[in-house]
């Protein structure tokens, strides 16, 4: 093997080393979170997860319709994966502080209860709402709201605790 060879072997070793190192850093610093900001997190990863996977699903066509479209039992379109791809990656980008983990709990809290209440009424009747949401769908947009909530209520006790200490 020539020098050139070895030092190809090295750099490919150092540089997975910091791929190693990173992911040890990031592991690091999700360990220190508290835990509303865990579950922003994980909220987070969930509904991007389902926003990219909804669009791979529907496309952008018919972006408010009324199609047979389902991902993990949720009949969804273009608009409400949309609205779950975006509130994926806020709430990945809250989670880092807790001041905006409370926000962040705080307006999804709100707007995820009012959908929720928009869309119970409709939701056994596809195309009777903008977000072409059925029972499981309007069960997930309740979740979301009552976690936001709990985000929003824990993450203001752990700012206060914080403040007293």
């Amino acid at each position: 093997m020539s020098g050139t060879d070895a030092r190809l072997v090295v750099g490919r070793s150092s540089a997975s080393l910091e791929g190693v190192d990173a992911v040890a850093a990031l592991a690091t610093r999700v360990a220190g979170l508290l835990w509303p900001q865990r579950l922003t997190l994980g909220l987070g990863a969930v509904l991007t997860v389902l926003g990219l996977a909804g669009l791979a699903t529907t496309g952008f066509a018919d972006f408010v319709g009324a199609g047979p479209d389902t991902v993990l039992g949720l009949r969804v379109n273009p608009l409400q994966n949309v609205i779950y791809l975006v509130t994926g990656v806020v709430a990945l980008a809250a989670t880092w502080r807790l001041r905006a983990t409370r926000v962040f709990g705080f307006f999804t809290g709100i707007v995820y209860l009012v959908v929720f209440a928009l869309g119970a009424p409709s939701a056994e009747v596809a195309g009777t709402g903008p977000l072409n949401a059925n029972t499981a769908a309007t069960v997930l947009h309740m979740l979301v709201g009552f976690t936001g909530v709990a985000i929003a209520q824990s993450a203001a006790y752990c700012e206060r605790c914080r403040r007293k200490a």
